[in-house]
């Protein structure tokens, strides 16, 4: 994924997107439904390339390209990008949309003082829940943790502040 392991270019893309306030952290995170959204359209896309007389390799095929299309439709119709770009500032926790080049608009935010966090592990991944008390609003986030993609290094900023207390 472009850029997503370059922190200073995420966080010039958060100014850029907010204007006056200051940026601590920018990573790129994905919408935890999205990974439902995955799992179903590869399903489909196995069954239909193993159906369509594509065996094995059309099975893996149509599981490819149904997981992208569920996951890109699913993003969309959610008026969200597959890909989001977390933020923390001193006062708020944004997430706004993300094209690979620039961060778009702003998908859900949340004041510090007010959202809880919690943050779990599945293997190499962590799954962040945002809740704010005052709002109700709320997201799930996955970010990766893996030490072998360069998108943990910014995500793993975002989640060392967002784990720290005010």
């Amino acid at each position: 994924m472009k850029h997503a392991g370059d922190e200073e270019y995420l966080v010039d893309a958060a100014k850029t997107a907010l204007g006056d306030e200051q940026v601590l952290a920018a990573g790129i995170f994905g919408w935890q439904d999205l990974v439902k959204a995955q799992l179903v359209g590869g399903m489909t896309g196995a069954t239909a390339g193993d159906v369509a007389g594509g065996g094995p390799l059309g099975a893996g095929v149509g599981a490819g390209v149904g997981s992208y299309v569920a996951k890109e439709a699913m993003a969309r119709e959610h008026g969200m990008t597959p890909a989001l770009l977390g933020v923390v500032t001193s006062s708020a926790i944004k997430v706004l949309n993300w094209d690979g080049e620039a961060a778009g608009d702003e998908v859900i935010s949340f004041d510090r003082s007010s959202t809880d966090v919690h943050i779990s592990r599945m293997g190499l991944s962590r799954i962040i829940h945002l809740h704010d008390t005052t709002s109700g609003g709320e997201i799930k986030l996955h970010a990766t943790a893996a030490p072998y993609l360069s998108q943990s290094k910014p995500d793993k900023l975002v989640l060392h502040l967002l784990a720290a207390p005010d």
